[in-house]
């Protein structure tokens, strides 16, 4: 799949396709563009647009982010890749950086491209899988799941459709911190439906940890609307969070069996104002599970990857029968 971002001026045209770009742009009378300006700036402001269809996402071929070309992203994600922990072929990295996309406005607070990598399933009725990784930019084996799944996912056609983005941080990975480049943690800043009343509050009653600052406002933050832009886009029936060091996996969704996992019990652990288990979950139905890893044996094994992945895909069917039969 790919998506339309704002066209670049380093990017040198061919003359048939500025000829029908600005035969597209004359077909859009005055009501249409200043539409268009309005939708531009509500996602500017990071509003939520839940049942619309941006002009500019409808008229506009894929381009790449704004001053950069879709070289250098793909150089930016074999870099990124190559510096995620444990040994991984070097060509496979290419390969797998040669397949990725980038979804038009998701760039970090430093104007780092946020890019995903996406494998549609053929199956009839397969469920959509959303999967993240690094949205705490200290948790740096997280992204060595990622990676494995991406390049898993070459090689097999799976019976769920995925959607991986394996840096949702990419400041505070390059700083080390949990945090974002304006010291907000992204696990708490979605805009869940009590932040306002709540997400301070519990801040602060907590020690107003620097490290879970929620920022000044829900979606205040470039990375946690890149995100929700996804959520839109994407419409997934199942996120999956890879994190570490806690050792668990934490389930937001319907009460329901789990298959048993060696050394990573499942718990619910609860979630806080802000958090991408709560706004996603409680707030929008779409189940979250958390993947915490915990000690070495984990990050080293990739069949430990494999079966968390296939775990995840199982889960997400099981659960979404689950909602689906609560709803009816």
């Amino acid at each position: 799949m790919q998506h339309k971002p704002t066209p670049s001026p380093l990017v040198v045209l061919p003359l048939a396709y500025l000829v029908s770009v600005m035969l597209l742009i004359w077909t859009l009378g005055p009501k249409e563009l200043k539409e268009l300006k309005e939708l531009k700036e509500l996602s500017e402001q990071g509003e939520v647009l839940e049942d619309v269809v941006s002009y500019e996402e409808e008229a506009l071929v894929p381009l790449w982010p704004e001053g950069m070309t879709q070289e250098q992203v793909i150089e930016l994600c074999i870099e990124n890749m190559r510096r995620i922990p444990g040994r991984f072929p070097r060509q496979e990295i290419e390969e797998l950086c040669s397949k990725v996309q980038w979804l038009s406005g998701c760039m970090s607070e430093e104007s780092v491209p946020i890019y995903h990598y996406e494998k549609l399933s053929e199956q009839e009725g397969a469920k959509r899988i959303f999967a993240l990784a690094l949205i705490h930019g200290d948790e740096h084996p997280a992204g060595a799941v990622a990676r494995a799944w991406m390049s898993r996912l070459e090689r097999i056609q799976p019976r769920n459709s995925w959607r991986v983005v394996p840096v949702a941080n990419p400041d505070g990975w390059a700083r080390g911190t949990r945090t974002n480049a304006r010291g907000v943690d992204i696990n708490r800043n979605f805009p869940t439906d009590d932040w306002e009343q709540t997400a301070l509050k519990a801040w602060q009653e907590r020690g107003s940890q620097p490290r879970r600052y929620p920022g000044p406002s829900g979606a205040s933050e470039s990375e946690t609307r890149c995100l929700m832009h996804h959520f839109r886009e994407f419409q997934p029936d199942f996120i999956v969070s890879v994190h570490t060091p806690l050792g668990v996996l934490d389930f937001d969704g319907p009460p329901m069996s789990f298959p048993h996992v060696d050394r990573l019990p499942w718990i619910s652990l609860g979630h806080f104002p802000g958090s991408l288990g709560r706004f996603m979950w409680r707030d929008h139905d779409v189940p979250v599970l958390t993947i915490e890893l915990k000690g070495q044996p984990e990050l080293d094994s990739l069949a430990k990857f494999d079966q968390l992945q296939d775990i995840s895909g199982a889960v997400a069917i099981q659960a979404n029968e689950i909602v689906r039969r609560a709803e009816d």
